[in-house]
């Protein structure tokens, strides 16, 4: 393995941790990189002796705290812009809590409502997380999901033909697809996609929450493969850990008069009876004293992937999935989720199979064998992405809404109380891990091993009634 991923491995803080399990002591293998980013020693180092030691609020440069803790943040900006290459055009927002509080940021920014949003139409991928669906169907808009085809990926046809319907219906249309499933980890022709969109003059937005870490954004690769807008959650890279959601997007996009989040640092003048708001969309933007340290931090991750080089990231990510794939492919007790025809991140959700019954292991179960027997952290769920899981596991919408009805709290309560388990248990759902680009191989190939030889002797540890 490069030495730079090797030492980026090595930094990793709690990759010695050791846990009392109830197999004994095991070493935390942490692959949930999906869901969040784990720190680094040498990133942490940096900001505790330099941006700590000249911290100060924002808002003014008058002093030499507040000069250099600006200059830090204002460097971590221009980071972000250089590694999507950005225009003069693009504008980089901090803000919230990851992708969510982007998306709804932009939603803002749109100020798509009422009858606006009434004469919208937006295209939500097939991978979509709840976070690219529900803000957008909140706002009243209408909402047209796009299916993957039997190649796993965005049925471009399907896509077209929506586009041809709903221009004719003069809908404004947004698209709002994920570069890459956090499911599967199946990644989106951004390109194609966007070019389709500004052929029929919509508006091309992008999820790049579980992609970005590891694949190159570009918000400028084509004259008309562009992106209007891109969010992502920066706390998903590795040594990103509390860093805000990031938007990314034209200036054209932001047709909001009024701030979102209006308050201190996004005026100019205020009198007793008027005010102006600044004119900058970054500082506009930004009400309130920042996530300083944070937004800096967010800088410093995108550095990070830039100098380990996206096409050496590509490689051994390709690696992976040929590795993983390799040894679980042969194992008729497992199932991962997704084509393992398509290009993707390795990122996999699977199944597990009682043979003999024909039944499957609980997914929760699954995890927490992982963990207790191996130290292995993976994730039990639906990935917050329930279309696309229902789909993955064959739920017919009629099944997953007998599910809800289930859920709701007046059918299900009785049954909670009698089980003395939360309804949650009885949600469909999968295992989630990921292995990431500077695991080291021996680590890589435990892993691979241990899923295997859960998925094939997991059942044995069932409790016996």
């Amino acid at each position: 393995m490069p030495p730079l991923l090797e030492f980026i491995n090595a930094n990793v803080i709690g990759w010695d941790t050791v846990f009392n399990g109830p197999y004994g002591k095991k070493q935390v293998v942490y692959c949930d990189y999906t869901a969040s980013g784990k720190p680094l020693r040498f990133i942490e180092d940096y900001i505790q002796n330099y941006v700590y030691a000249f911290y100060a609020n924002t808002h003014t440069t008058t002093t030499t705290t507040s000069r250099q803790t600006t200059k830090f943040r204002n460097e971590a900006r221009e980071i972000i812009k250089k590694c999507v290459n950005a225009s003069a055009e693009d504008r980089v927002i901090f803000v919230g809590s990851g992708t969510t509080s982007a998306i709804h940021k932009l939603i803002h920014v749109l100020e798509l409502e009422g009858e606006k949003a009434k004469k919208t139409a937006v295209f939500v991928g097939p991978f979509e997380h709840h976070s690219n669906i529900l803000p957008w169907k909140e706002t009243g808009a209408k909402i047209v999901r796009i299916r993957d085809n039997d190649h796993g990926t965005v049925d471009m046809a399907m896509l077209e033909r929506e586009f041809k319907v709903n221009r004719h219906k003069d809908y404004t249309i947004f698209t709002a697809f994920s570069a890459a499933s956090n499911v599967t980890g199946i990644l989106t022709d951004t390109k194609a996609v966007s070019e389709m969109c500004h052929k029929y003059g919509g508006l091309a937005f992008w999820d790049y929450a579980s992609a970005s870490p590891y694949i190159t954004i570009n918000m400028n690769a084509t004259p008309t493969g562009y992106m209007d807008a891109v969010v992502l959650s920066p706390h998903k890279f590795v040594g990103g850990v509390g860093t805000p959601g990031v938007l990314i997007a034209k200036k054209s996009v932001f047709t909001n008069k009024v701030p979102d989040g209006c308050g201190g640092g996004t005026v100019l003048f205020v009198t007793r009876d008027t005010h102006l708001y600044l004119k900058d969309i970054e500082a506009r933007e930004e009400g309130g004293t920042p996530a300083i340290v944070e937004s800096i931090r967010a800088g410093m991750v995108f550095q990070l992937k830039q100098s380990v080089g996206p096409s050496l990231i590509e490689q051994r990510e390709d690696e992976l999935c040929r590795k993983a794939f390799e040894v679980w492919r042969k194992n008729s007790c497992l199932e991962i989720l997704g084509s393992d025809k398509a290009r993707r991140l390795p990122i996999f959700s699977f199944i597990v199979y009682h043979k003999d019954s024909g039944k499957l292991l609980h997914h929760n179960f699954v995890s927490v064998l992982l963990n207790d027997l191996y130290g292995i952290q993976a994730r039990g769920g639906c990935a917050c992405a329930g279309p696309y899981a229902w789909d993955l596991l064959g739920v017919s919408e009629s099944l997953a809404k007998q599910f809800s009805w289930f859920m709701e709290e007046h059918h299900g309560e009785n049954v909670e109380a009698k089980l003395q388990v939360p309804l949650e248990i009885m949600k469909p759902g999968f295992a989630r891990i990921n292995l990431p680009y500077f695991m080291d191989d021996e680590t890589v190939h435990y892993v691979l091993e241990a899923v295997d030889m859960v998925a094939t002797h997991g059942w044995k540890l069932l409790p016996q009634v």
